[in-house]
């Protein structure tokens, strides 16, 4: 299969996202944002919204460390192929990190994010709980053996 340029667009879209967010610059991260974006993680109110989901990820920003290690990251087809301007689906496969102070915790996240016309249009986030909950104690392990961040 041929490789597009939406293809090539979306899969830079999200790369520079996260690298965006990872360096805490959300106006950059802001700049790659539809007006009418929305961001769901599972078990999360969903935040609808430019402004509302910039909101959060500033909130967000000025009290946790964020990191991400994407390790796979898949363009695939248009949301509806029988919808011209249907945005493209970016599957991402990471671990993401958070932290507080010297606490670190790690764990698995996978992320569905739409593009459309160079901007996320939207994008849920599932995780694991469990993994989740291993992250803190191995985060809790590292700061006290001091083996952390």
């Amino acid at each position: 299969m041929a490789t597009t340029t939406t293809q090539i667009d979306s899969d830079v879209v999200v790369r520079t996202f996260f690298d965006a967010l990872v360096s805490s610059d959300v106006t950059a991260a802001a700049d790659l944002l539809a007006d009418d974006v929305w961001w769901a993680n599972i078990g999360l109110p969903t935040i609808r919204g430019k402004r509302d989901v910039v909101k959060a990820l500033s909130a967000m920003g000025a009290t946790v460390d964020f990191d991400a290690e994407i390790h796979h990251l898949a363009v695939g087809a248009p949301a509806d192929p029988t919808t011209p301007g249907s945005p493209a689906i970016v599957l991402t496969e990471r671990t993401d990190y958070l932290g507080l102070g010297r606490f670190r915790c790690g764990f698995w996240v996978c992320g569905r994010l739409e593009v459309r016309d160079g901007l996320v249009c939207g994008w849920q986030d599932y995780f694991s709980k469990s993994d989740m909950a291993l992250g803190t104690v191995r985060g809790l392990v590292g700061m006290i053996t001091g083996r952390g961040r």
